[in-house]
């Protein structure tokens, strides 16, 4: 049994390093009025998709109903994605919005209106994401090994686990799923004492915290959004388990231990037979009666990618060490770190 972290390697030293793109199923656009939606298209960093739905709801004085997206884009990165705003909004809007964060560390912009509807972005409705990152801190000899096995292994296929990005936040804690588990078992109590020790800003509320009801009344002040990315994320949880001990009944493998995500099974071999569909148990959180119902979760196990490496040079915030660029896609849904990690994993055989 080994850990995930080879050769020391490093991702997401700053946020430039990895940057983002989304690959948006496009939603009708029309010029006939009457028109009820703007779609717009943001770059940030240093938010979540749900800071940003915030930011956006409160600036143009909405509800949270009245903001969408169609993916969700963490916040130690550069991304751009596309929102739908139930509001119809011009170039000094815009300027207004951008203002705010002008010169800023962390910042959301609109870079421009992408066009109006009548019908807002559904989630999870985008083909996935572009992805360009920086792989840090290597050795001459891993930086050259790795671009060899690129060259020769370009079109890359790999487990489909859900990544620690799925669990937490950089600084942690990785707890998501447990507050999604106490929500799912009715704990409210349990739930609101994971979601105090989490990264997650707590709602202001003023009632005497005593009983189950008023504990479950902070999460009805929350964006029901929110709410529902927390039982993803056991839902996560209980997927990755389930298809770790597949591929363990169907593939020659071997445990590894993935920080703040757990033990999984990993392929010994590049080439390796198994179900491309992985299906669990699992659940759905109702925002309109705010009840939990049962829920398949269907997920591909197995991911193809195109892979391109370059721009092997030197490290400038590590000394005597190097640096290189991956290029890929990959559908909604799949973890760019995962693939990464299990790439090293390959090569520390």
């Amino acid at each position: 049994m080994t850990r995930s972290k080879q050769c020391n390697y490093k991702l997401k030293c700053i946020n430039d390093d990895f940057q983002v793109t989304e690959v948006p199923l496009m939603p009708t656009l029309t010029l006939k009025r009457p028109r009820r939606f703007t779609y717009i298209w943001i770059q940030k960093t240093g938010f979540t998709t749900f800071d940003i739905i915030e930011q956006i709801k409160d600036f143009f004085k909405l509800s949270f109903s009245d903001v969408s997206s169609q993916g969700l884009k963490d916040e130690d990165a550069i991304t751009e994605q596309l929102i739908s705003i139930k509001k119809i909004i011009k170039n000094d809007d815009i300027i207004a919005f951008n203002k705010k964060s002008k010169s800023k560390k962390n910042f959301c912009h609109i870079k421009h209106i992408v066009g109006y509807g009548n019908e807002a972005v559904k989630k999870r409705m985008l083909h996935g994401n572009s992805f360009r990152i920086v792989i840090r801190n290597l050795d001459k000899t891993i930086s050259n090994t790795f671009l060899s096995y690129i060259s020769s292994q370009r079109h890359y296929y790999f487990i489909n686990y859900y990544d620690n990005q799925r669990f937490g936040m950089p600084s942690g804690p990785y707890n998501t799923h447990l507050i999604g588990r106490a929500i799912v078992e009715n704990k409210w109590k349990d739930a609101y004492k994971h979601l105090k020790n989490s990264n997650n800003s707590l709602p202001k509320i003023t009632t005497k915290l005593e009983s189950t009801s008023d504990f479950k009344e902070i999460f009805r002040l929350l964006n029901p959004r929110k709410v529902s990315f927390f039982v993803s994320a056991y839902n996560s949880f209980l997927w990755n388990s389930h298809a770790s001990s597949v591929v363990r009944k169907y593939t020659k493998s071997k445990k590894h231990i993935f920080e703040n995500v757990g033990y999984l099974y990993i392929p010994t071999a590049s080439s390796f037979l198994c179900p491309n569909i992985c299906e669990v148990d699992g659940y759905e959180f109702l925002a309109k009666n705010f009840t939990i119902a049962l829920k398949k979760n269907s997920r591909n196990l197995v991911v193809a990618t195109t892979i391109y490496a370059d721009d092997l040079e030197k490290d400038g915030l590590h000394k005597g060490r190097w640096k290189l660029t991956l290029s890929f896609f990959l559908p909604t849904g799949s973890y760019a770190t995962m693939i990464v990690k299990q790439i090293f994993l390959r090569l520390s055989k």
